[in-house]
């Protein structure tokens, strides 16, 4: 599972303010959202796009009572209202939007453009499928071990006592990407702070004491 659930490592909005395509960048409005407010919603009638350009916007299904968070969108992300998802601001956040007519119009003129596109829906459909497989088929110990593991892997930093890593998400977060509640993560980092695979060093941080172990719960 994704640690970010970052859509690209391409800045989008660096791509569309050169010069090249300046013209069409100041068709993008600004918007601004606090953090935890609903950006858009599945019922939008406007089709459009929009990146980000500060803060981290959430993209979510509901069903019922549960949610499934399928990306977090951060800084040069794109993502448009044309879907059955919900976007919500994780923290004060700022987006740039315009109508879906002016991303066509920048693809018709320059082609690359449209590789970084498919790029992103590439890899939001991994994600999408990578969670649905998580949610159908292991239990939140393995999707969370799973999780740590991929976070190890991106930004990983090996000290003397072990692995730091910053996930860059508080618990309440961390349960709403594995598809668990805030007591069940809670629970599970505790236990895996007992069986000293792992400790806390702030909210958003860890240090990893037994990489092994913790490859092995996620297989369990």
């Amino acid at each position: 599972m994704p640690t970010r659930m970052k859509l690209t490592d391409i800045d989008l909005i660096n791509v569309l303010s050169s010069p090249d395509l300046s013209d069409y960048f100041k068709k993008f409005r600004e918007k601004q959202f606090f953090k935890k407010e609903v950006i858009f919603t599945p019922n939008e009638h406007s089709n459009l796009i929009f990146f980000i350009k500060t803060g981290r916007v959430r993209v979510y299904l509901v069903s019922g009572d549960k949610e499934f968070t399928l990306s977090i969108l951060e800084p040069g992300d794109i993502f448009s209202t044309h879907t059955r998802a919900f976007c919500q601001a994780l923290e004060n956040t700022t987006i740039l939007v315009a109508d879906i007519q002016v991303l066509r119009k920048i693809i018709a003129e320059i082609p690359d453009v449209a590789l970084i596109m498919v790029h992103v829906l590439g890899d939001l459909l991994k994600n999408s499928i990578t969670i649905i497989n998580g949610l159908a088929f292991k239990e939140a110990r393995m999707r969370l071990a799973e999780f740590i593991i991929k976070a190890v892997e991106d930004k990983g930093k090996q000290t003397a006592d072990g692995i730091r890593v910053e996930i860059g998400l508080t618990t309440e977060e961390l349960a709403m990407i594995i598809g668990s509640t805030r007591q069940t993560v809670s629970m599970l980092l505790n236990d895996f702070r007992k069986s000293d695979i792992l400790k806390k060093i702030d909210r958003r941080s860890f240090l990893i004491q037994n990489l092994p172990k913790l490859e092995q719960l996620a297989m369990e």
